[in-house]
């Protein structure tokens, strides 16, 4: 039995590894081969092309991407027509599989060139969407599995065989170990409140989003005595971003402070810069070298009653340990997208942010009276607005940093977050998704294999 599966960047990657490691379980003499990264490489599937980086937001980034892209898919074409497998199955990545503009999808291509392969679409683009308007795959996809109840029958009803699973992440999120272990390993205290940082797992949100968090951070830890951070970093990102975004924002800080102290002479003026720029440590287990340690914060303004600003300002980089970092955290600013939903699963309050290029400004102007009206997943499957979510311009770490703070001191604010966020889970059918769905692959693989 040869099943090839096609994932795009890291949630893609994880999905795509937990269906492999599911079919291997029911049928261990399985080849699974295809696209994606770490995850499915320690599921045991062949990679043949790493896709973990190709995630894009909005067309400039696209252009961008599109020769690799095109490179890829020339790669893909030659290597199932090669290798001809039983089973396709193409994992979300819309654009990839099936086609956007011009350029075709890899689904309508296997239709036309391989039509002895049966072709399984896991996750399709758009599932969590109550109405769909029209859908390319009745024509494209032999099957459909697909994590949200309503994309069931909204798909039935444009004619595609499709099946609700159950969400795969409910089966995924969960962390490495137990919380005061992993506290006691980053060395936190968890009597006091911890606040985790997500900046995303594509490089243009490192490069856009992280230095507002950390802005906000900076805000965060004068106003809340005792306050820690986590920031989490996924297997996409380069440790070394977050530590050069760090370092960028000490030296302006730094030479904001020397600007805005005219009274003092120059040494005076550092003196007072070092003290109100609490120390940005690594406590054990943190992966900043103790030569790269640096300052965060600025001084706080006229207004603000400064509260712990002389103290440390503990901020821990956590490498692949997300959930964990999750699980920690009293409260989460992260980025839009499949963490929203990871962190919903886990019940955790959490503070929503997107911000993009210049380039893809205009873009998002031109486009956005047609976007849902929230980003985050936990708010689009609610339908409203439980969690706080700032876009673009509206993404200043001022608000940021206004809705974690009334957050961490308003304990029944976030009581009611963490019942909305359950009813919110509670959508999304029981575990075993991946499961279910490896049941669907290979049943069509020897379908396919005993039909004349």
């Amino acid at each position: 039995m040869q099943v090839a599966i096609i994932t795009g960047e890291a949630s893609g990657d994880r999905v795509g590894a937990q269906l492999a490691e599911e079919i291997r379980r029911l049928r261990p003499a399985a080849h699974v081969w295809g696209s994606g990264g770490r995850h499915m490489e320690r599921a045991g599937v062949e990679v043949v092309w790493d896709s973990s980086r190709f995630g894009m937001v909005g067309i400039a980034q696209a252009i961008r991407l599109l020769p690799r892209l095109l490179k890829v898919r020339q790669s893909v074409h030659h290597e199932l027509l090669r290798r001809r497998p039983g089973v396709l199955v193409p994992v979300d990545a819309g654009g990839f599989n099936l086609g956007f503009g011009p350029i075709q999808g890899l689904c309508p291509w296997a239709r036309r060139h391989l039509p002895d392969t049966k072709i399984l679409y896991y996750f399709p683009p758009g599932s969590w969407r109550r109405r769909l308007k029209g859908t390319t795959l009745a024509g494209n996809a032999d099957t459909v599995a697909t994590p949200f109840p309503w994309s069931e029958s909204e798909l039935r009803r444009l004619g595609v065989n499709a099946t609700f699973v159950g969400h795969p992440l409910l089966d995924l999120v969960r962390p490495a170990e137990p919380t005061p272990d992993f506290g006691a390993r980053y060395g936190l205290d968890l009597d006091k409140p911890v606040v985790g940082i997500l900046p995303g797992s594509r490089p243009q949100e490192i490069a856009h989003i992280l230095p507002v968090q950390l802005e906000a951070a900076s805000i965060i830890h004068r106003r809340v005595p005792g306050v820690q951070f986590l920031v989490g970093l996924a297997p996409t990102v380069d440790r070394g971003d977050i530590v050069r975004a760090v370092e960028h924002l000490r030296r302006r800080h730094a030479a904001e402070h020397e600007h805005s102290v005219s009274r003092a002479s120059k040494d005076a003026q550092r003196d007072a810069a070092a003290r109100h720029l609490p120390p940005l440590v690594t406590v054990e287990g943190a992966l900043v070298p103790p030569d790269e340690v640096a300052h965060l914060t600025k001084a706080p303004a006229k207004r603000v009653e400064k509260t712990d600003s002389d103290g440390e300002f503990n901020l821990a980089i956590v490498e692949d340990a997300t959930y964990d970092v999750m699980a920690a955290s009293d409260v989460l600013l992260t980025a839009s997208g499949t963490a929203t939903l990871e962190a919903a699963i886990l019940h955790k309050p959490m503070v929503i942010v997107y911000r993009m290029s210049r380039w893809n400004a205009p873009e998002y102007l031109l486009v956005r009276k047609a976007l849902p009206p929230h980003i985050g997943m936990p708010n689009l499957l609610a339908e409203r607005r439980i969690c706080p979510e700032f876009v673009q311009d509206e993404a200043t770490p001022d608000n940021l940093a206004r809705e974690v703070i009334d957050l961490l001191l308003q304990p029944e604010r976030l009581l009611h977050m963490k019942a909305d966020l359950k009813n919110v889970v509670s959508q999304l059918g029981e575990p075993g998704g991946a499961a279910r769905t490896a049941r669907m692959v290979i049943a069509l693989a020897e379908t396919n294999r005993t039909a004349p």
